[in-house]
Formats: structure tokens, C-alpha cells, sequence
């Protein structure tokens, strides 16, 4: 078992305050398992990372906006996903993470364009797309599979 920081903890705790008063609606609308996720990933990163380190207060805050969730302007509630967001592109850029899906829906759209051309080679324009969405969801599978094996899923 790892051993998580204090501010790890206390986001934690924060997070499952409020997971017991949302109800399901709103916790999920909100993200709330993701910015948990985040704050693992922000957690084991922040002794080898500066920006990590500044994503520490960002998620505190972001925790601490969630008590007031039924009060939230929609200005607040931008900021509130624009951060997320942020967090997601560092952590895939600089860290090399991907989101859980992020190569099976890559490969599907890769796939279907493969498959017009398969198709219009086969003189069946038909079949085309649906070999290539097969093939993009088989690779695709496998890459994602493959990503959260080596522990690079957020």
C-alpha cells in the first residue's frame, strides 16, 4: 500500500464528505471520482514535479467549491472544469497518462477512415466502414489495456 501525503488525505476526506451529501446526479456531473484520481496522480508526481506541486492548492480549492455546489455560479462552475481540465492536459503531456478510452476512441475514428478505403477497394462501400471500426476497436482495446497495465491511466 502506498504511503499518501497529508494533503492527499485531507482531499480525500474532503471528497468523501461529499460524496455522502450529493446525491448520484450531481457527484458524478461534478467528477467527482476523476478529481480524486487527479489528485493521486498530482500526489505521486509533486516530489518530482513543480507544476504538480502547484496543482495541489487548485485541487484544495476545488474541493473546498464543492461545499457550496448548489450555489455555484456557471462562471464558477467553468472554472471548476477548466481546472480539471488543465490538470488532465499537464498530466498527459509532461507525465505521458492517458484518460481510460483515449486509444479506443483514437482507433475507431482512425479505423472508419481505413475502412472507406477498404471498402471502395472492395467494391462494397458498405462492409468498408464496418471491418475498419472492428480493427480500430480491436487495437484500440488492446493499446488501452496495455496503457492501464503499465499504470499510465488517469
Amino acid at each position: 500500500m502506498e504511503a499518501h501525503s497529508d494533503w492527499y488525505n485531507r482531499v480525500v476526506q474532503e471528497i468523501n464528505l461529499h460524496k455522502n451529501a450529493l446525491n448520484k446526479k450531481d457527484y458524478k456531473k461534478y467528477k467527482l471520482d476523476f478529481l480524486l484520481r487527479l489528485a493521486t496522480r498530482i500526489d505521486s508526481f509533486s516530489s518530482l514535479c513543480g507544476k504538480c506541486q502547484m496543482f495541489q492548492p487548485e485541487i484544495t480549492r476545488l474541493t473546498g467549491d464543492l461545499q457550496n455546489i448548489s450555489l455555484m455560479s456557471k462562471e464558477n462552475r467553468k472554472s471548476y472544469f477548466k481546472t480539471i481540465g488543465n490538470i488532465t492536459k499537464h498530466l498527459q503531456k509532461q507525465h505521458k497518462l492517458v484518460t481510460a478510452g483515449h486509444y479506443l476512441g483514437i482507433c475507431m475514428s482512425i479505423g472508419t477512415g481505413v475502412g472507406v478505403a477498404i471498402g471502395a477497394a472492395l467494391g462494397n462501400p458498405g462492409i468498408g466502414p464496418a471491418i475498419g471500426v472492428a480493427l480500430g476497436v480491436a487495437v484500440g482495446s488492446y493499446l488501452d489495456r496495455k496503457a492501464k497495465k503499465e499504470g499510465r491511466v488517469i
